[in-house]
């Protein structure tokens, strides 16, 4: 190297992961940490104050952080920078920091805090994915102003899920996501299967994009979140009836429900995720009697949620015993 050579840059780079709720983004950000040899940092952020995420993200040792005080965006802005102190302080820093929004998360602020010359000191953020459920692609861009955000400023979209979604729809999608953003380089995946070694080797973010942007978030009007949690097991025939009922039959207003169930007698917890009318379903941990299912929608009754999860209890043994 000589004198005129530029120095290479030793700051740590950033990979900022959005997509609007039930996009695949922890199944992307999963892949990553499978498919990459290197050593890398995770930050989760999750709307609402129960982390169901950062349970799902693949062991790291310590290198996994999870934020459930706030959308990075709007009240959590601060741990977003606490987060990254903690890794610059480290002995053995990753070799790139992966950060995971919120399926509401406005990028715009995100992308102004990680901007700032105290962050800038050390990290540098290197691109913006967009993950995107090819299957509700267009009504959440015409409902939800976040994932517009979250589109227009991405630097490669990750059209995820297409094998849930017919060719003509696909094709469609696609050219509706290169409208709102035609410098972006979209991939088509099934499951987040994304180049993970190209992905980590791009370096196409300009932070001049954000020059003149509004820093306010823009939100969902009407968008909430809550925790229904369980202290005993649930009955499994009274929480399908849930399931069907509340969750499953309201795809215009139930946009994303995930958690653990304890079921009366299946010996293991079951990890539940739902988009919309679509749900997964696979056994975890060991059960222990505890659950809890974070729902997240749009002009939600949450007293009305709450009534119909107390139904779904197994008796309480104690109640049983006659006077």
């Amino acid at each position: 190297m000589t004198a005129a050579d530029p120095q290479p840059d030793q700051r740590v780079p950033v990979i900022v992961v959005g997509g609007f709720l039930g996009a695949g983004k922890t199944t992307l950000v999963n892949h990553l940490i499978r498919s990459l040899p290197h050593r890398l940092g995770i930050i989760v952020n999750e709307f609402g104050a129960q982390g169901v995420d950062g349970a799902l993200i693949e062991r790291l040792q310590d290198d996994v952080t999870e934020l459930t005080a706030g959308c990075l965006c709007c009240t959590g802005r601060d741990d977003l920078l606490r987060a990254l102190v903690t890794i610059a302080m480290r002995e053995q820093k990753p070799d790139a920091v992966v950060v995971e929004l919120s399926g509401v998360a406005d990028p715009t602020p995100v992308l102004t805090t990680l901007l700032e010359r105290s962050v800038r000191a050390a990290f540098r953020v290197t691109t913006l994915v967009a993950v995107v459920d090819a299957r509700h692609a267009l009504q959440t861009l015409r409902e939800h102003p976040e994932a517009a955000r979250q589109l227009a400023y991405a630097n490669v979209v990750v059209l995820n899920k297409t094998d849930q979604a017919d060719p003509g729809l696909l094709e469609h999608a696609s050219g509706v996501l290169r409208g709102v953003n035609p410098l972006a380089e979209i991939k088509r995946v099934e499951r987040g299967q994304i180049d993970a070694d190209a992905l980590l080797a791009r370096d196409d973010f300009d932070p001049r994009v954000l020059d003149g942007v509004d820093e306010r978030a823009a939100h969902t009007p009407g968008l909430t979140s809550f925790t229904l949690r369980a202290g005993r097991p649930l009955d499994p025939y009274r929480w399908q009836r849930f399931m069907t009922d509340f969750l499953l039959s309201r795809p215009a207003e139930v946009l994303r429900a995930k958690g653990f169930l304890d079921l009366h007698g299946y010996p293991q917890r079951i990890l539940f995720q739902a988009v919309r009318d679509l749900f997964t379903t696979d056994a975890w941990e060991e059960g222990n009697g505890h659950s809890e299912l974070v729902v997240i929608g749009r002009g939600l009754d949450r007293a009305e949620f709450e009534s119909a999860w107390e139904g779904c209890l197994i008796p309480d043994p104690a109640e049983l015993i006659p006077d």
